[in-house]
């Protein structure tokens, strides 16, 4: 997006860039689902016919359209922060900033928003940047990754190049994925240069180098 923010009025950003909470009821504040999806572009000035059209199809994509007549308050975590992001769909931004949005949910919660954030990154032309701690996720989802400390970025590529410097994340006290711990310890144990980011790739990494046959739920045979 070419837009210097700071010389960018609010309204002009509103209609660019949407951004999800952390609390998703801190954005709620309709007694219905479609209610609260409708509000950002009504916002907008856009007309009722392609209103109702956007809130059909945000609901669609965070597989929520079977809750448009339900109050918000009334789901499960997962549920709330999907129709948060439903409700910023709506406005379609050219950029999603998605703060930490899966903290303090369960596992199925953060499962549930994290196919849809799949699915956006999959099917539409949108930037998306999210605020997150989950190392295995961010290692899976993200093609870009930048770590900050007091404000400042001291690690900044792709999930294989950043997980990689695992020295910098541990004097930080970021979590790193599992598999690029392991890489880290073989390759000091055993003098390797593995570069694990998932558990697919340790896995057909390790056997090959064993001799061993690959036959596993994980390599679909």
């Amino acid at each position: 997006m070419d837009t210097n923010t700071k010389r960018t009025d609010v309204a002009t950003l509103a209609s660019k860039v949407g951004i999800v909470f952390q609390d998703p009821e801190s954005q709620f504040f309709n007694m219905t689902v479609e209610d609260e999806v409708a509000f950002g572009p009504e916002s907008l000035g856009i007309e009722p016919r392609i209103i109702e059209e956007r809130v059909g199809w945000a609901l669609e994509v965070v597989g929520m359209a079977q809750f448009r007549r339900r109050s918000p308050f009334q789901l499960s975590g997962g549920q709330k922060q999907r129709i948060a992001i439903a409700s910023i769909l709506a406005m379609q931004p050219k950029v999603l900033v998605l703060d930490e949005p899966t903290s303090g949910l369960d596992p199925m919660g953060k499962a549930e928003v994290f196919r849809v954030v799949d699915e956006l990154k999959r099917n539409n032309e949108m930037t998306i940047i999210m605020v997150e701690q989950e190392a295995e996720r961010i290692a899976e989802f993200s093609d870009r990754i930048v770590i900050l400390e007091d404000g400042v970025v001291v690690l900044e590529g792709t999930p294989r190049q950043v997980f990689s410097q695992i020295e910098i994340m541990q004097r930080i006290g970021l979590a790193i994925p599992q598999v690029s711990e392991l890489a880290s310890r073989l390759n000091h144990g055993w003098g390797t240069a593995y570069n694990f980011i998932d558990l697919e790739e340790a896995y057909l990494a390790l056997i090959a180098d064993s001799g061993l046959p690959v036959k596993s739920e994980l390599s679909g045979e």
